[in-house]
């Protein structure tokens, strides 16, 4: 009961926040609530370029309203794309089905080095995750990805980190190259 009561709390901030903010695109229920990675950043990328040509993407992550499952797909998703040349940002997210994208000035922060063509097979990076950490699976833990920039030359990474229905984290964190997909390392707190 008391997701549901976060989730919609959610859901009316979010609507909220995005009447006050600049609607990049008109937000539409989806027929599959859950999405891949891939599906979810064809379809963000789409958006984001009708709204301004130049984007890139600044993060992709999931949240823990939409753990990825094992084929690869979550039913929430975060994506932040950003334009240099209008120096805004736009907000593109999914939640049981909502769709929905929004604008707002300013800066995104330090952005990956993500190259054309990037990784976005996220059934492997669940692969990957069970791979490394499947003693959490078992625990109860589910995954939850997300891409991080280097501070010294913006190196891509997935970043996979598991976590518990009762907010706590395993202590794993796992790099996955956001390029290529190849497993970097696993760090252990």
């Amino acid at each position: 009961m008391r997701r549901v009561m976060m989730a919609a709390a959610m859901v009316l901030g979010c609507a909220a926040y995005v009447s006050a903010q600049d609607q990049a695109c008109p937000m539409e229920m989806m027929k599959d609530p859950k999405l891949t990675l891939g599906e979810m950043y064809a379809k963000s990328e789409a958006k984001a370029k009708a709204w301004k040509a130049d984007v890139v993407v600044a993060s992709i992550t999931n949240t823990t309203m939409g753990p990825l499952d094992e084929a690869g797909k979550s039913e929430a998703w975060n994506l932040m794309f950003w334009s240099p040349s209008a120096n805004q940002q736009v907000n593109i997210s999914t939640f049981r089905g909502m769709f929905n994208c929004y604008a707002m000035a300013g800066a995104a922060g330090r952005l990956p080095n993500l190259k054309p063509g990037f990784f976005t097979d996220s059934a492997k990076l669940y692969a990957i995750a069970k791979q490394q950490g499947g003693q959490y699976l078992g625990q109860g833990y589910f995954i939850m990805i997300g891409t991080a920039a280097a501070p010294s030359d913006r190196h891509a990474t997935w970043n996979i980190t598991y976590s518990s229905k009762d907010s706590r984290s395993a202590p794993l964190l796992v790099l996955v190259d956001a390029n290529t997909g190849s497993f970097e390392k696993a760090i252990k707190d």
